[in-house]
Parts: C-alpha cells; sequence; structure tokens
C-alpha cells in the first residue's frame, strides 16, 4: 500500500473570503417548477456534494480566474437555470420540488490564501482546514436551499481551489462531471456546451419505466431488505463518537495486481479493493459478530432503460446492488468469497427487473416520510469517482486538476469514495473512529 495522506497540515490555512455574490443565467430562463424522479427523490441521497478540486499555478499566468470563473457561470446557467433554482420537501408528499425565478441565482465566493499550495502538500494532507474552501451551510429559508454554490481560493503561488457544493439531489456523479465539463468550456471562450444537458426526470419514476426488451416471467428479485439490516445491524465500541478522523490512503498499481493474485478468478479492481476495504473496516471497528453489516455501491443503469436516457441527462441514474452479511460471517470469509458476493450483486443489480423494484421501494420510503440519519460504520456505502474524468478533462487553464477531495459529513462515516491516482492506482477516502483507524490501516497493509 502506498502512501497515506494523514490530514494533518503543518502550514497553516488562512482564507480571507469576500462578500458571497448571487450568479445569475447571464439570459433570461424559464420561470418554473420542476419534479424530480423517483431516484432524485431517495431521501438517502439529499446532501449537498461538496468536493475541492485544487489546480497548481500554471505556467502561464491566468487573469482574474475568480472573474472568469463567475462569468463563466453565469453562462452555464442558461442550460443549467436548475441549478440556481432552490430546493424544497412537500410536506404532503415528501417529494422534492425545485423552483427556479428571475430572483434566483447560485452563492458565489470569491477568496484568496497567503500560502503556497506546495505548503499544504497540494490539500492531500489536511482536514478541518478544507471546509475553508468550500461554501458555507446556510440557514434554509422557507423557499428552500440553493441547489448550487461555489467558492474559488487563490494562493500565492497562483494556483486555486474551486470549492463546490452540488444538490446529489439533482445530479449523479456523472451529472456533475458534464456540468464542470462545461463551466470549462465557457471558462475557455466557448459559447456553447459541448453537451446540451436535458432534464427528462419523468423517465426514472415508476409509472414511466419501461425495459430494454422482454421482461422475464419469473417474480421480481429480491432486495436486501434495508430495514431489517438496520434493525439487526452490527454494533462498534467506538460508536457512537465525535472524534472521527478522515483519510486517504494510496494504492499503486502494483498493490491492486498483489490483491487479484490472491483470488484465482477474473475480477475488476473495483471488486478486489471494496472486498478487502469492507472487511478491513468490519475489523477495525471490531463489530459485533452476530450483527449484520452491509456493502453498498452505486450501478448505472443508463443501458437499461428504454428508450435510453438521452445524452445530457444529468440527473440520479443508478441503483444500489447491496450484499448485507453477518459480520462473524465477513470476518471469516476468504477474499474470493466476498468478491464472489460483490459480483453477484452487481449482476443482479443490472437485471431488468431490479431498477423497477428500487423505484417501488423509494416511493415507499416517501410515503413513509423516511429521513436519512447518520450510520454507526457497520454499512459502507461505496461510491467509485474513477471514471468521471476529473483529473485532466475538468481544465480551467491550469493543465487539469492535481487533487480532488470530497469533504465527507463526519455524521456519515458509512461512506467510502474510489478516487482516481494520477499515475495509477486508487485512492481510498475513508471515515472512521479515530481509535479504528489505526486498526484499519493494519488490516489493509498484508497484501
Amino acid at each position: 500500500m502506498g502512501s497515506q495522506g494523514t490530514m494533518s497540515s503543518s502550514s497553516p490555512l488562512v482564507v480571507k473570503r469576500s462578500p458571497v455574490v448571487i450568479v445569475r443565467p447571464s439570459k433570461d430562463t424559464p420561470e418554473v417548477s420542476l419534479s424530480l424522479s423517483t431516484l432524485d427523490n431517495d431521501p438517502y441521497l439529499e446532501t449537498l456534494a461538496k468536493t475541492i478540486y485544487v489546480y497548481a499555478a500554471p505556467s502561464k499566468d491566468v487573469h482574474d480566474p475568480a472573474s472568469l470563473l463567475q462569468d463563466a457561470l453565469s453562462h452555464a446557467l442558461v442550460y443549467y437555470y436548475p441549478l440556481a433554482g432552490k430546493l424544497h420537501r412537500r410536506p404532503e408528499d415528501h417529494r422534492l420540488e425545485l423552483t427556479c425565478t428571475p430572483a434566483d441565482g447560485v452563492p458565489f465566493v470569491k477568496s484568496t490564501a497567503e500560502c503556497t499550495l506546495s505548503s499544504l502538500n497540494y490539500l492531500e494532507d489536511m482536514d478541518a482546514d478544507l471546509y475553508k474552501l468550500v461554501p458555507c451551510d446556510e440557514a434554509v429559508p422557507s423557499g428552500g436551499y440553493n441547489a448550487l454554490a461555489l467558492q474559488i481560493t487563490r494562493f500565492a503561488c497562483g494556483g486555486i481551489t474551486i470549492g463546490t457544493a452540488l444538490s446529489h439531489s439533482l445530479c449523479d456523479g456523472f451529472g456533475a462531471s458534464q456540468f464542470y465539463k462545461t463551466l470549462t468550456e465557457f471558462f475557455a471562450g466557448k459559447t456553447q456546451p459541448s453537451v446540451i444537458p436535458v432534464w427528462d426526470r419523468h423517465c426514472l419514476t415508476s409509472n414511466n419505466f419501461n425495459f430494454n426488451g422482454q421482461v422475464e416471467e419469473e417474480g421480481a428479485p429480491k432486495l436486501v431488505d434495508f430495514k431489517d439490516a438496520c434493525s439487526s445491524a452490527a454494533t462498534s465500541p467506538y460508536t457512537p463518537t465525535n472524534d472521527m478522523v478522515c483519510e486517504i490512503l494510496n494504492f499503486t498499481s502494483q498493490d491492486i495486481t498483489q490483491l487479484k493474485e490472491k483470488v484465482a478468478a477474473e475480477v475488476t479492481t473495483l471488486e478486489i479493493l471494496a472486498a478487502h476495504v469492507w472487511r478491513a473496516r468490519c475489523k477495525a471497528l471490531k463489530l459485533s459478530p452476530d450483527g449484520t453489516t452491509l456493502f453498498g455501491m452505486a450501478v448505472g443503469i443508463r443501458r437499461i432503460v428504454d428508450p435510453p436516457l438521452r445524452e445530457g441527462y444529468y440527473g440520479n441514474a443508478f441503483v444500489k446492488a447491496n450484499v448485507a452479511m453477518k459480520t462473524r460471517e465477513l470476518s471469516n470469509s476468504s477474499l474470493y468469497h466476498v468478491v464472489k458476493l460483490i459480483k453477484e450483486a452487481k449482476r443482479a443489480a443490472m437485471e431488468k427487473r431490479y431498477l423497477l423494484e428500487q423505484l417501488k421501494e423509494t416511493e415507499k420510503s416517501l410515503k413513509m416520510k423516511v429521513t436519512c440519519e447518520g450510520g454507526n460504520g457497520a454499512f459502507m456505502l461505496l461510491t467509485d469517482w474513477r471514471q468521471l474524468g476529473l483529473l485532466d478533462e475538468v481544465d480551467f487553464g491550469y493543465g487539469g486538476t492535481v487533487n480532488i477531495i470530497p469533504i465527507v459529513p463526519k455524521y456519515l462515516p458509512d461512506i467510502c469514495i474510489f478516487l482516481p491516482r494520477k499515475h495509477g492506482g486508487v485512492r481510498v477516502l475513508v471515515t472512521l473512529p479515530k481509535p479504528a483507524m489505526d486498526n484499519f490501516k493494519e488490516h489493509m497493509n498484508p497484501l
């Protein structure tokens, strides 16, 4: 296993923020209330996903990048005007509604830092200070909350960070990547995006869902009962606690190859590393042996629906493939067995009836007015950012990002993110109670 981000810094980060400005679309956009898809309405997705994109100083100075970004945002919002709107849940049916008016816009903050990015190791080794580089949470007014906010910070070296807070209810990873690439195009002086966004949220509701091909006659696939898993969830002696730490572990291509050699079967990097991380988390947290631990991961469904989602669709388009096991079983299982279960869950999630069943389950949770609560570590919810094109393709004239840091709320310790590495391999972001983190590294090291 390669180097680890220790999430501490010898160089203090002092950020001076300018007052928030509201960036509106550069042209008139519709005044409208928009409904979201069933997948978008999932209560477990209703969060502002905060991310920091790090750009080293360019060889040729970029003049006033903050104003260029502000102007690019204004032009991009003509096409992505829903991102300038406000979200709220209707009390009568617990569904999300997005309102768009001419007065709406995106909160935008210009800021500066007196230190250099290199003195901060390009944010590889930071934790609490990261919140200085993303838009602040604001009180939610009665009219709803902003779907998007941005902050750009220029450092003494000429490098920048762009901090985003984007509603996961409006975009999945592919949708967010599509929007950010549009921003770079307008930043570079283009007059329209290469991919025109489409709304089409009606396509992913249970009432409008169709299948690509014939539906099998056998019964609906059995989903993991999330309610049952929660009621029997394993417990850890380390939780609940406020002493949570977030770290990034680096796995080189050689590390991945060594892991794959332990399994006498064809296996993907995602499958083998997911199995390894899940087992290590379980052992590190010392989960109760007779409790349930659950692994979940996002599986894209753009190719399943018929007709296919149109190019430019930027809403949530994935289902969750889940595996539930007793802690004792997971701890005692071979790596091959855990990989096999993950493979089977992925395969099941691609079945034609699986999506419809998940849509129905989400509809039930809306009727029950389910809300998202923080986890205790018994579950591992994996999202894979490696194929989103966020390194080289999101380029604001700085030669591509040198680092991407998702800001995972510490009250959601179940989240695990696989991030791309510049020179191959995988960066694994995990959040754990501080005493469990050292245990986790020990269990991850034996490759």
